[in-house]
C-alpha cells in the first residue's frame, strides 16, 4: 500500500469532517436534554397536583375528625346528664311503695 501524502486540503476536509460530527453530536445531545427537560416538567406538574389533591383531602379528613370530637363530646356531655338525672329519679316501683306507706299512715 502507497500512503497518501496529507496535504493542506485534505487535512482541512477531515478537520470539517470532524468539526461536522461534533456539532451533530452535540446537537443530539441537546435534543436528548430537552426531552428530558420535558420529561422533568411533566412529572414536576404530575407531582404538584397529586400533592394537591392530597392536601384537600388530609383537610377534609381533619375537618371530619373535628366533626366527630365534637359529636363525641356532645354525646358525652348528654350522657353525664342523663345519669346524673337517673341519680336524682325515684324508681317507680319505690315511688308505689312509698305511695302505700304514706297512706298507711295517714289512715
Amino acid at each position: 500500500m502507497k500512503k497518501e501524502k496529507m496535504t493542506l486540503e485534505k487535512l482541512g476536509g477531515l478537520m470539517e469532517n470532524l468539526a461536522t460530527f461534533t456539532v451533530n453530536g452535540f446537537e443530539k445531545i441537546d435534543e436528548r436534554f430537552e426531552k428530558m427537560e420535558e420529561k422533568i416538567e411533566q412529572v414536576k406538574e404530575e407531582m404538584n397536583n397529586r400533592f394537591e389533591d392530597v392536601e384537600i383531602r388530609l383537610t377534609n379528613i381533619n375537618l371530619e375528625q373535628k366533626e366527630t370530637n365534637h359529636r363525641l363530646d356532645t354525646m358525652e356531655r348528654h350522657q353525664k346528664g342523663m345519669l346524673e338525672s337517673l341519680d336524682e329519679t325515684v324508681h317507680r316501683n319505690e315511688f308505689s311503695r312509698l305511695e302505700k306507706r304514706v297512706k298507711v299512715l295517714e289512715e
